[in-house]
């Protein structure tokens, strides 16, 4: 049996800083990030045109994607939002289910699946497990505008998009608070692992 965690939690609590800690540990890991980050970094013919149809014309500069000027839109227009959403939930699924499938092929016993909006796109009973990371949101915006360099304003409509974390710990198997050292997070991880590993010998 392949034991499949989904990682998820809000803006800036540390899921990347955790997934790239299972990934040094030689662990399979899917990003569902790194999948968008893709779409955007090298986007199909057929994404620029759907860019084009839903009203965000201006956020294609050629064969490359303005994602500023998207971010700009979304937020003041749902309907534009909504149908975006829609389209790149749907491809990373796709990238997703590959993954998984393969992992199960190859018998891999524990993978990772980030899933930033997993509980808001209600996808609860596609995991085994449901790992939540967690952390106060002045912490999560320090980490946020350092790495990305977005506003506190945007930051915040973001936020306001996501569930609460009282949603989240009520739906999640295991809750990592992410509000100290590091250190202190790889120590939790590792203490997660090591009851998956438990779980998967009963």
């Amino acid at each position: 049996m392949t034991i499949v965690v989904g990682i998820t939690g809000g803006i800036g609590a540390g899921k990347s800083t955790v997934t790239d800690y299972l990934i040094n540990q030689k662990l399979s890991v899917h990003d569902s990030d790194k999948e968008v980050r893709k779409m955007y970094s090298k986007p199909t013919k057929r994404f620029l045109i759907l860019l084009n149809k839903i009203g965000l014309e201006k956020a294609v500069v050629g064969k490359a994607i303005n994602k500023k000027k998207i971010t700009e839109v979304i937020f003041r227009t749902p309907d534009v939002k909504k149908n975006l959403e829609k389209y790149i939930h749907g491809q990373v699924r796709l990238k997703r289910e590959s993954f998984i499938k393969q992992a199960k092929k190859n018998k891999n016993k524990i993978i990772f699946i980030d899933v930033p909006l997993l509980l808001e796109n209600k996808l609860d009973k596609e995991f085994n497990k449901i790992l939540c990371i967690i952390s106060k949101r002045g912490n999560r915006y320090k980490r946020i505008k350092s790495s990305r360099k977005i506003s506190k304003k945007h930051f915040m409509m973001i936020v306001k998009n996501q569930t609460t974390d009282v949603e989240r710990i009520k739906r999640s198997d295991k809750v990592i608070y992410n509000n100290f050292s590091k250190k202190d997070l790889f120590l939790n991880v590792k203490k997660f692992l090591r009851s998956l590993d438990k779980w998967e010998k009963l």
